[in-house]
Formats: structure tokens, C-alpha cells, sequence
């Protein structure tokens, strides 16, 4: 290797912005271990589908974390000094690339499948059609670019006509997201209902979660296209980008984590809330006979029964 000096070389908005996604998404694949240790864990009762769908998506994650160090490992340490180097773009960082992407398609389709559960109508039939395209499309668009920066490995293409296409498929990304967040709190709301408390609570509690879990994807990918606008000549934008894989595992994890503070409170497995057939109003004390209050009972567990069965998809 032929080193040169480093002194006055400040790579800080280019490998070093790299440098620190990948920390940032280190960060977020430390905390996915621990949501998939506690998914298993406190879940084992879930479908084989859905154990599945975690799997391969912390999968996915785990190949993009790998990768990511390799890649920065090979400019910064194994080439250290090597200038030259620094204009080659190698297959080992530009494959980590496309990864955001199918975890993205992958996430978005599960919550897309949730909403169609939920839906009624010609909503249910052209609501998943349509967000599908955008989910197809911004995936195209991505291996698009990948593919075209294996066939083309020089840094240079990063300034040219290609990085538009980036910013398209991020574009499709945060607007994908924000419709999907968007027909979830929607849903939830009309579902709201002032004759039971107990479920009114979850729909409550389950709209501060697609509030949090549709705000910070469409955030991410929104600041990696702002960062390009404001800095097209540095790969600065590396910084938000590349935490957006590890982002949507978490976002997944946690809409499936917290399904038993969503529908008890406390933190339970839900195997434990399954194994009894019985609406959880009739654990409660009977009351002293009375028809008023046995009418209102009865309605409230009615109400809780049809609410329950209408929400088992989305939970």
C-alpha cells in the first residue's frame, strides 16, 4: 500500500460521515437485539409467519450492519493513506446500500396488510394496490442504483444524474410511510367509541404508537434528501441514510412488543392474555343486581367483544 500523508486531509464530510451512520446504525442494532430476544420471549404463541417476518428482517439487518463495517473497515483501516482508494467505489459498501430499501418494502408491506385487515369497502381493495406501487417502485429504484454503481465504481457517479434517482426512491419512502401512518391513525380513530373506556385506551394508546412509528422512518429518509440538497457535493447524506435499515426493524419490533402494555397496561406476554376465551369484563366483580347497571354491562362487553374481534388483525 502506498501511504501519503494525512496532514490537512479532512475527510469528515465524506468516509467520516459514513463513519458515523454506521456508528448511529451500530447503535439501533444493538437495541433490535434486545426487541427480538424480548419478541421471542414474550410471544411464543405468535404465528409461524410472523416469527418468520422477524427473523428475516433482523436477518436483513444483520447483513447490512456486517457489510457496513466492512466497508468503511476497507477505506479507512485496510487502505489507510490510500487516496486513490478513496475515489473507488467497492461492491463491499455499495451493497449495504440496497438494504434499507427491502427492509423498508418489507416493514411497509406488513403494516399495509394490517390496514387492509382493518379496512371495509373499496378502500380495502384499492388502499394496498396503490401503496404497493410505491413500495415496487421505490425498491426498483434502488437496485436501480445500486446496479449502476457496480457497473460504473467510481466515486464520480455519486455527483452525476444518479443520486436524482436516490432521492426519488427516498422520496417515495418518506411519502409511502406518511400514507401508511396516516390510514392507520385514521382507522384507529373512527374506531373510537365513547361506550367503552377499556377499548377506547387501546386505540389510544395504538395511536401514539403509529405516530411514533410513522414519524421517524419518514424523518430519516426525509434529512437524507435535505442533506444532499444542502451538501451535493460530500456524501454527508451517508449520515442519515444508512441508519434507516436498523430504523425499520426497530419501528417493526416495536409495534410488536408493545402489544401487551396496548391491551392490559402492564407488560405481559400475550400467551397469557389468549388462553382465556372469556372478555376481560367478566373477570371483573359482579355488580348488585340491577337492570341498569347489568344493561350497561352488557353493552360495554358487547362493545368490547365486537372491538376485539375487529382489532385481532391489527394486534
Amino acid at each position: 500500500m502506498s501511504a501519503v500523508g494525512a496532514v490537512g486531509v479532512d475527510l469528515g464530510l465524506y468516509q467520516g460521515a459514513t463513519l458515523a451512520g454506521i456508528f448511529g446504525s451500530l447503535v439501533l442494532y444493538g437495541v433490535s437485539i434486545l426487541q427480538t430476544f424480548i419478541y421471542y420471549m414474550s410471544y411464543p404463541d405468535d404465528s409461524t409467519s410472523k416469527k418468520l417476518l422477524v427473523a428475516i428482517v433482523f436477518l436483513l439487518e444483520t447483513m447490512h450492519s456486517v457489510l457496513s463495517c466492512a466497508g468503511i473497515w476497507n477505506y479507512l483501516v485496510q487502505h489507510f493513506g490510500d487516496f486513490v482508494n478513496l475515489m473507488v467505489l467497492h461492491p463491499i459498501i455499495l451493497v449495504p446500500v440496497v438494504f434499507p430499501s427491502i427492509v423498508s418494502s418489507i416493514v411497509q408491506s406488513y403494516f399495509v396488510w394490517r390496514i387492509r385487515c382493518l379496512s371495509t369497502g373499496h378502500f380495502k381493495q384499492i388502499f394496498p394496490v396503490f401503496v404497493m406501487l410505491l413500495v415496487i417502485t421505490q425498491l426498483a429504484l434502488c437496485c436501480y442504483c445500486v446496479a449502476k454503481g457496480l457497473m460504473t465504481p467510481t466515486i464520480t457517479v455519486l455527483y452525476g444524474p444518479l443520486l436524482t434517482k436516490v432521492d426519488a426512491c427516498l422520496g417515495i419512502t418518506a411519502v409511502t410511510h406518511v400514507i401508511i401512518a396516516t390510514a392507520m391513525l385514521v382507522l384507529l380513530a373512527k374506531g373510537r367509541t365513547q361506550f367503552n373506556k377499556h377499548t377506547d385506551r387501546i386505540l389510544f394508546r395504538w395511536t401514539l404508537i403509529s405516530i411514533h412509528t410513522g414519524f421517524w422512518p419518514a424523518f430519516f429518509a426525509v434529512l437524507t434528501i435535505v442533506l444532499h440538497v444542502l451538501h451535493p457535493s460530500d456524501l454527508l447524506l451517508t449520515a442519515a441514510y444508512f441508519p434507516i435499515c436498523e430504523l425499520y426493524c426497530n419501528t417493526l419490533l416495536a409495534n410488536l412488543n408493545t402489544r401487551s402494555w396496548v391491551g392490559n397496561g402492564r407488560v405481559h406476554p400475550v400467551s397469557n392474555l389468549c388462553k382465556s376465551d372469556k372478555p376481560m369484563a367478566a373477570a371483573l366483580p359482579l355488580p348488585p343486581l340491577n337492570i341498569s347497571i347489568e344493561s350497561s354491562m352488557r353493552m360495554n362487553s358487547e362493545s368490547y367483544e365486537k372491538t376485539s374481534s375487529d382489532i385481532q388483525c391489527f394486534v
